[in-house]
């Protein structure tokens, strides 16, 4: 007897969205020990970047600086 199997398609998970001041981040998954190795990311000309391990999107704040001292 032949099992038929229901495909469905789930939605994509909600991410974070955090507003920065500066166009380079450092992002560690948070929770702790339970997060991911930290990495740097660099907000690009399109004034956001997305974590490649937790998905997390970050965006520059607007009127933030982006080069100088």
């Amino acid at each position: 007897m032949p099992v038929a199997f229901e495909s469905t398609i789930a939605s994509p998970a909600q991410t974070e969205t955090q507003v920065v001041d500066t166009p380079v981040i450092a992002c560690d998954g948070g929770n702790g020990g339970l997060g991911h190795p930290r990495v740097y990311l660099n907000v690009g000309a399109e004034g956001s970047v997305v974590c490649p391990y937790c998905s997390r999107r970050f965006v520059l704040a607007e009127g933030a600086k982006v080069g100088g001292h």
